[in-house]
């Protein structure tokens, strides 16, 4: 799985950084190291040279004083040795007694001085000593020796702060590079969270762009560029719906009235008879269609026309059933209008419009035999009505889009009843419309309910119907 942006530029952002103090302290403890190393080379060179010409002049006396006066440094000392492996004098203590240099060495470098890195018999104790051979004499040599114990402790020193303070500064580049990479990305946090609200009913809204110069504010400008193109198509979208809507209208009600006075010809054969019947009804079929285009292209534009008023739900429901009673007898349905429900502020004929649908709809996918109740209610403050059928429920994929438009959960018998699956689509408008909502229940083979719920009226009625 991908890590989010953010850790992932302050995980990089990290290793860069720890690359980097990590060859910054191996150069400082190195350079640190050699430059220690050099002072000392330094002062072993300027007191070997002392030493060695002391002893050349004034033997083992001037040697002794010498050495006295230029090896200040503790752990210091000097010898004069012979190839054969002698400490011929010696000044600095124990260590300076016993011969520190091997006679084999001693003879390889018997042509010049040499530096090199001898320990006193104890590995831990390391000396920088230099082999200057004694000008005139017969295989001897001036062994000048400084402790690199002092060498050794700085740079353990500067590895253990090094050890401490890295994983820290770290920790605390880490929390930092955190900080600043979530204020670095609040602005498209807050663009995302802008966007998700941004929906078909809302391509009005912009994503803010506080500062269009930079990277974030030309994103911010390329988006709005995009939402403004998606709200010219949908609005174009949406007008050509309403005009063709609103142009279909009167033809189709043309048409409807001549095939109503067609049929009632008396002279019309039974074969005429018949088409003109099968064309009135898809006239009304068309011109159903039409409006409901019509109902959503006007809700999608906010322009919804509701005329509101006092309406007792227990009246709509019994208008309701009045209207739908023949269609349901003629699908062998039982249909039944129940409750008590309140009063709400609504347009009725929108009300009227949204039942209708869902008691059409009920009805069409129950089975002969089946029953359809229709119920008003009340409860607190909400209002509402509910339809109940026997049918054959709604598979659980398509109760998420059941309210979409256009959408039927079974094409076949949509298209044999004569559906164009937008009646849900409109129960849902008219519900917000009245700052009401709409909810299914169901599960296949057991039927389904559909709730419409609307505020009550203040001063309504509190009964509960059978819902």
């Amino acid at each position: 799985m991908r890590l989010p942006i953010r850790i992932r530029l302050t995980a990089w952002y990290a290793l860069f950084l720890a690359a980097i103090m990590v060859a910054l302290g191996a150069f400082l403890v190195l350079k640190l190291r050699a430059d220690l190393r050099a002072t000392i080379d330094r002062e072993v060179r300027t007191s070997s040279a002392a030493i060695t010409a002391s002893y050349g002049r004034e033997g083992a006396v001037g040697f002794r004083e010498t050495a006295a006066a230029a090896l200040i440094r503790s752990g210091s000392f000097a010898q004069v040795a012979d190839t054969r492996g002698g400490v011929l004098t010696s000044f600095g203590g124990d260590t300076a007694q016993d011969p520190v240099v091997a006679p084999a060495r001693l003879a390889v470098d018997s042509r010049a001085a040499s530096l090199i890195d001898v320990d006193g018999g104890d590995a831990e104790h390391r000396y920088r000593a230099l082999i200057t051979p004694v000008p005139g004499s017969a295989g001897q040599y001036v062994v000048v020796a400084e402790s690199l114990q002092g060498v050794d402790e700085a740079v353990r020193k500067i590895l253990v702060l090094l050890l401490i303070a890295v994983p820290v500064a770290l920790a605390i580049a880490g929390i930092g590079g955190w900080l600043l990479v979530r204020n670095a990305l609040l602005p498209v946090d807050r663009m995302r969270r802008k966007a998700d609200r941004i929906g078909i009913d809302h391509l009005h809204e912009r994503l803010a762009a506080p500062h269009p110069s930079d990277e974030i504010g030309a994103l911010a400008i390329t988006l709005n560029a995009m939402l403004d193109r998606l709200e010219a198509g949908v609005s174009a979208r949406r007008a050509l719906v309403a005009d063709a809507s609103h142009e279909l209208r009167t033809p189709l009600a043309s048409m409807r009235a001549e095939l109503d006075v067609s049929l009632r010809d008396p002279e019309r054969t039974p074969a005429e008879r018949a088409t003109l019947e099968s064309v009135r009804e898809d006239v009304i079929r068309m011109s159903r269609t039409v409006d409901n285009l019509l109902t959503l292209a006007r809700a999608d534009e906010g322009a919804l026309e509701l005329v509101r008023g006092p309406v007792e739900l227990d009246r709509a429901v019994e208008s309701v059933v009045g209207t739908l009673h023949g269609l349901a007898d003629a699908r062998g349905v039982t249909l039944i209008g129940s409750g008590r429900g309140g009063t709400v502020q609504a347009d009725e004929r929108r009300l009227t419009q949204a039942l209708t649908n869902l008691v059409e709809n009920a009805i069409k996918y129950t089975a002969p035999g089946g029953e359809v109740v229709i119920s008003s209610w009340r409860g607190g403050e909400r209002a509402g009505v509910s339809v109940v059928d026997t049918g054959t429920g709604i598979p659980v994929q398509d109760l998420e889009r059941i309210f979409d438009r256009f959408y039927r959960a079974d094409p076949s018998r949509g298209r044999e009843s004569g559906g164009s699956g937008l009646g849900l689509a409109i129960c849902q408008e008219i519900a917000t419309a009245h700052g009401g909502s709409i909810s299914v229940q169901s599960k296949e083979g057991s039927g389904s309910t559909f709730t419409l719920t609307l505020p009550a009226a203040a001063g309504s009625r509190d009964m509960v119907g059978a819902a």
